[in-house]
C-alpha cells in the first residue's frame, strides 16, 4: 500500500496463444510494479457454463467476452468486496469489459482502460457506451481512436493517448548497414490490404534486384499466386522472424486502418525502415526519418518509395540508424512510465 492509501493499480487481462509472445501489449506489465489477474481467453467447454456465458454475454459491455473474460471480472470483482482499494486497469478493455464498470462506479474504485480496436469498430464492438463515462482514465493506442470516444460523453481530460511499446533489447539489428540484397518483409494478417500489397508487389516486379517476403496467415496466400518475386511463409518461429527483420532492407506495412501496430515497432527496432501509408495511427509511430509514407491507397507512390530506397545503400544505412534510433523513444520501460502517469492522474 502506498503513501497515500491506495493499493498499486490490478493488471486485469484475458490471454491467448496470440498474446503469449514478446509483441503483445501484456509485456507492459512486466515492467510494472503491480499485482496482476490473468485468465484464460477462451468460452467453457461444458453445456451449462456456456449457455450461461452465451447468456451474459448478450448484456456485456464488450460484445467479444469470452468465458475467460467473465471469469477475469469475477476475480477482479471478488478482490475489490475483499478490500482491494486502488485503481483496477484492464489491459484489453475492448475486448473484456462485461460488467466491472457498474461495480467499480459503486464503489469508487478507479477504473482504468486500454483500447486497441479502431473507431469504426470500436462502435461495433462497444455494446454499452455509457459504460465509458465511468471510467477515471483511458489508454488510447492511437489519437485516430479520440474521437469516438468524445462522441461518447467522455470527458477530455480522462482521454491519454500512449503509443505501444517494443522490446528493444529483443528486437535489435544485426548491424545497421545496408544489405547487400534489397529484401522487403511484411508481417502479419489482420486488417492487411492483401489485394493492395499485391499490386505494388507486380508494379515492382521488373526490379530484378528487388524481392518480397511475406508473412501471413495460410488463406492469404492465394493472393500472391504468380508472383515469382515473392516468397511466402505461414508459420515461423520467433527466432527466424527476428531474424527477417534483421536481414530486410525495409519493412512493408499496408492495413487498411490501424491504431497500434507491433510489426512496425519490431521492424523499426531491428533497422528496417517502413514503406506505408498515412492511415490511422500510422503516422503517430515513424517520423520522415525512418519512415516513407503516401497517401492512402496510393499504390504508384508506395511503389516509387521502394525504388527511391533500393536506389540508394547511403540512403538505406541512414534509415536503419534512425529507425532503431525512433525505435527506443518506444521503449517498454518509457511506456511504463507515461502509463504510471495516468495511474496518478486516475487515483
Amino acid at each position: 500500500m502506498s503513501s497515500d492509501g491506495l493499493d498499486p493499480p490490478l493488471l486485469a487481462w484475458s490471454q491467448d496463444e496470440i498474446l503469449a509472445h514478446r509483441s503483445g501489449y501484456h509485456v507492459l506489465a512486466d515492467y510494472l510494479d503491480c499485482p496482476r489477474v490473468v485468465t484464460r481467453r477462451c468460452d467453457p467447454s461444458d453445456g451449462l457454463a456456456l449457455l450461461r456465458t452465451r447468456i451474459a454475454r448478450r448484456f456485456t459491455a464488450s460484445r467479444w467476452c469470452v468465458g475467460g473474460s467473465l471469469q477475469l471480472e469475477g476475480e477482479v470483482r471478488r478482490r475489490i468486496c475483499e478490500g482491494f482499494a486502488g485503481p483496477v486497469h484492464y489491459l484489453w478493455c475492448d475486448r473484456d469489459l462485461a460488467f466491472l464498470d457498474l461495480l467499480t462506479h459503486f464503489m469508487r474504485t478507479p477504473l482504468i482502460g486500454t483500447f486497441h480496436q479502431c473507431a469504426e469498430d470500436l462502435r461495433k464492438v462497444i455494446r454499452r457506451p455509457s459504460a465509458l463515462r465511468r471510467f477515471a482514465a483511458l489508454i488510447l493506442m492511437s489519437e485516430s481512436q479520440r474521437g469516438y470516444f468524445l462522441e461518447q460523453g467522455v470527458r477530455e481530460d480522462r482521454l491519454h493517448v500512449v503509443l505501444h511499446g517494443v522490446d528493444v533489447e529483443h528486437f535489435q539489428p544485426a548491424g545497421l548497414e545496408a544489405p547487400e540484397k534489397f529484401s522487403v518483409l511484411s508481417v502479419g494478417g489482420t486488417r492487411r490490404d492483401f489485394n493492395q500489397m499485391r499490386r505494388v508487389m507486380e508494379g515492382c516486379s521488373e526490379d530484378r534486384g528487388m524481392r518480397f517476403v511475406v508473412v501471413g496467415p495460410a488463406d492469404k496466400a492465394h493472393h500472391f499466386y504468380g508472383l515469382e518475386n515473392v516468397s511466402y511463409k505461414v508459420r515461423v518461429s520467433d527466432a527466424e522472424l527476428l531474424d527477417l527483420y534483421r536481414s530486410c532492407a525495409a519493412c512493408l506495412h499496408l492495413p487498411e486502418n490501424a491504431t497500434a501496430n507491433n510489426v512496425m515497432l519490431e521492424a523499426l527496432a531491428c533497422g528496417a525502415p517502413v514503406i506505408s501509408q498515412r492511415v490511422g495511427g500510422v503516422p503517430e509511430y515513424v517520423n520522415a526519418d525512418c519512415a516513407l509514407l503516401a497517401a492512402p491507397g496510393d499504390e504508384a507512390a508506395t511503389v516509387q518509395h521502394l525504388r527511391l530506397l533500393a536506389s540508394s545503400r547511403e540512403r538505406q544505412a541512414e534509415m536503419r540508424r534512425a529507425a532503431r534510433v525512433h525505435a527506443l523513444t518506444r521503449d517498454w520501460r518509457i511506456v511504463a512510465e507515461a502509463t504510471r502517469e495516468v495511474y496518478r492522474r486516475a487515483a
